[in-house]
């Protein structure tokens, strides 16, 4: 098939028959020259250069521009700060309890009132307060209330107060003074007749012989 003026233009307006696209794409791309319808180099090459322009006139444009620089973003770089942060938080607290735990005063044990019982026939119980020693003797049961100072005892103790203080007797009124880093003996027989003795370890030799001979054997003075 010869490619003339006619079928390039209906080749240009997408009007020609499949055969004729064909003919006019291998005339394109041949570069021999056909003399009978071009009758020179240049105006076959002029023809080309024509239909090549319309078709790139119809073409979207290359974009040669290069896409601007998008800042990198900063949630990462804002999360990890506020993790820090929590994480930091976390530990101060850590520590802040830690040593309230550490230099906080001591819990007084000897708050409200206290219940100490030995029903052993021979062992003495040993106690350390906060502000008092105490050793229970034998088959005895004391209730201490420690901020009133109030005893109710059967049986005996030996008490050496770590500060000076004032303790009351159950059934008793009397108030009994006790110095700080003494030690005193408490009998309080509530079966017997001799009822309640209060006594300076210093003086224990001022007690009956068989009551002397009796604290000594319990707690080993």
């Amino acid at each position: 098939m010869k490619v003339n003026a006619d079928l390039l233009k209906r080749y240009h307006l997408n009007t020609c028959t499949p055969e004729e696209e064909q003919a006019v794409n291998e005339w394109l791309f041949n570069n021999e020259t056909d003399p009978l319808i071009l009758h020179s180099q240049e105006r076959a090459q002029s023809a080309r250069d024509d239909m090549w322009n319309e078709i790139a006139s119809i073409l979207p444009e290359a974009d040669t521009t290069e896409p601007p620089v998008q800042p990198a973003p900063k949630r990462s770089a804002t999360v990890y700060a506020f993790w820090r942060g929590a994480v930091a938080a976390t530990l101060l607290l850590a520590l802040l309890g830690a040593a309230y735990m550490y230099l906080r005063p001591a819990a007084d044990p000897e708050q409200g009132l206290q219940a100490f019982q030995n029903n052993s026939d021979s062992r003495v119980s040993h106690i350390s307060a906060q502000t008092y020693n105490l050793a229970v003797g034998p088959e005895t049961t004391a209730l201490v209330d420690a901020q009133s100072g109030a005893i109710d005892l059967s049986g005996s103790i030996l008490i050496s107060p770590k500060k000076d203080m004032e303790l009351h007797f159950e059934g008793s009124t009397q108030t009994i003074r006790l110095k700080k880093a003494q030690t005193y003996i408490i009998l309080n027989s509530k079966s017997g007749n001799l009822g309640l003795i209060v006594v300076n370890e210093k003086n224990l030799i001022n007690l009956p012989p068989g009551i002397q001979k009796k604290i000594i054997h319990q707690f080993g003075i």
